[in-house]
């Protein structure tokens, strides 16, 4: 038997399967929060029944994966995770156990569904799609996107619960986490939208107007708003779990509908113009920056566009996080503009800043290989467009793309040269060292006609962060540059000659200056 099966024989019925039983988890997720803020006295009857439900759901997926047709037709790797997936689910009693008990506290016993069974289960659903015959890559990308949705909204759910019982949405830093899920769910929902054809467009209107549906945007704008987070309180911690499973339940209806007609898009002679064009408009206008990336190198013009088939280009202002330390990541990221920082926090608030990535660079593209949670945090320090494409997307090709696995590869290594490089600056080198250093990496990026002006692109509080040193310690750093001839006036800095920051010039730096090895080259890197 091929590979991959047409629609309707085999992969179709799994990818319900699987849906379904991501629908039942995220349901028992939903009414593990409110059982443990409730300490016992909420859905403790509801919790009961729902997890007979994940039950049923998961013992339909173990049937259709001791049918020969289904491992036949999927890659041997997607279906080992789909037993892996089985196996997590099917070992729930543990955790179940400790719930029960109330020995874990409310985010280990949420984020247990969250990272060890639903994670994994998105990223099989959208591997399988992938490989259905006859998939458009718009398709497959709408899918996707509508799966992310769903799943903003079903974490939402549990954790809206917890503001209710605790008033966390007087707390500032708990209100920004829900607003970012609303702000994922905003981007994954007009992903989709574009992507969709004009059936699902429809559906979506049809489901999402109503009563219920405007009160829950009304709940929303109260979130975004500080001074109305207390008429929050009103709302019972059940009604809003009940709100948000309404929205969850209507996504699902989507999800089943476009399933069912999974290659549809590919025989039909009226799709939307965004899904005929082999690239989106906003990433056709970033092609030129596109083409010169490093991870694109050595790829045939068609494969590159069926790889961005997939992708999304979005622009993100200052302060929006990416993504959480510990963290899945859904999507991997490719900075077209902009600044982001690299960052880990403690429990006590306090954050070091680990690189600072601009255009040309990926995010943590090690953590999307591996499939593993993010090591770091991401945030935008100054606003950004970002090209996005689906994760498991990214390692699908990387399976069937020699060219592109040694792409990523070469990214990977020359990551982990800087990541070495920065630990030198940072560890065997002196302030004015690191200083000169990071000035002279900026100026070389300049191409405003200015070529002895360096702008400070971020706040000075990051450089210093960014360089191992205290914001106190970089401002008298800078102020000995005074002392050399440069002159300092707010964000830019103007050097006194084109050459005057050469002597902190090094290896890597001079690999990318255009007067290496020429006569009036200082040679200092040696």
């Amino acid at each position: 038997m091929d590979s991959k099966v047409t629609l309707g024989s085999v992969t179709t019925p799994a990818l319900l399967k699987l849906g379904e039983l991501a629908h039942q988890l995220q349901s028992e997720r939903g009414c593990t929060a409110l059982y443990v803020d409730s300490e016992g006295e909420l859905f403790s009857d509801e919790l009961r029944d729902q997890r007979k439900k994940t039950a049923i759901a998961t013992n339909v997926l173990a049937s259709a994966c001791n049918d020969p047709e289904l491992k036949n037709s999927i890659d041997n790797s997607t279906f080992q995770k789909v037993l892996e997936i089985l196996d997590a689910v099917q070992n729930l009693e543990p955790h179940r156990k400790q719930v029960d008990k109330f020995e874990l506290s409310f985010s280990k016993a949420v984020n247990y569904y969250t990272y060890k069974a639903l994670s994994p289960l998105l990223d099989v659903q959208i591997e399988i799609a992938l490989q259905v015959e006859g998939m458009v890559p718009a398709t497959a990308t709408a899918y996707a996107n509508l799966l992310q949705w769903k799943e903003r909204v079903g974490r939402e759910r549990a954790w809206g619960t917890h503001g209710f019982f605790k008033e966390a949405f007087k707390n500032r830093e708990f209100s920004e986490r829900i607003l970012t899920l609303l702000d994922e769910q905003s981007s994954y929902k007009r992903a989709f939208l574009s992507l969709a054809a004009e059936p699902y467009q429809n559906l979506v209107e049809k489901l999402f107007t109503g009563y219920v549906m405007q009160f829950v945007e009304d709940l929303h704008a109260m979130l975004e708003n500080e001074t109305e987070t207390e008429e929050l309180e009103a709302i019972s911690p059940v009604t809003w779990f009940q709100l948000l499973t309404g929205k969850m339940e209507r996504l699902k209806l989507v999800e089943t509908e476009l399933v069912n007609d999974l290659t549809g898009f590919s025989k039909s002679q009226t799709r939307p113009e965004a899904i005929t064009k082999p690239v989106a408009g906003n990433i056709e206008r970033h092609m030129p920056l596109i083409r010169t990336l490093p991870i694109f190198s050595k790829l045939e013009e068609a494969e590159v566009l069926a790889l961005l088939s997939h992708a999304n280009v979005q622009e993100y202002e200052k302060g929006k996080l990416l993504f959480l330390q510990s963290e899945p990541l859904s999507r991997f990221y490719l900075l077209l503009s902009g600044w982001v920082k690299l960052f880990k926090g403690s429990d006590a608030g306090d954050e070091a800043v680990l690189q600072m990535l601009s255009a040309g660079d990926s995010v943590m593209e090690a953590a999307i290989l591996l499939n593993i949670p993010s090591a770091a945090s991401a945030q935008v320090v100054e606003k950004a467009t970002l090209l996005s494409i689906p994760a498991p997307v990214v390692r699908q090709v990387l399976q069937d793309n020699n060219a592109f696995a040694l792409n990523m590869l070469g990214n990977l290594s020359m990551r982990s040269q800087h990541l070495i490089q920065q630990i030198e600056h940072s560890r065997l080198r002196n302030a004015s060292e690191r200083v000169g250093w990071y000035l002279l990496k900026l100026g070389m990026k300049e191409a405003d006609g200015k070529p002895n002006a360096i702008r400070l692109p971020y706040d000075k509080s990051l450089i210093a962060s960014y360089l191992d040193m205290t914001p106190e310690t970089f401002s008298r750093t800078l102020k000995k540059f005074r002392t050399q001839g440069f002159r300092i006036e707010n964000n830019t800095i103007t050097q006194p000659h084109p050459k005057a920051l050469c002597q902190y010039c090094d290896e890597t730096l001079a690999s990318a200056c255009k007067h290496k090895d020429e006569p009036d080259c200082p040679g200092t890197y040696l």
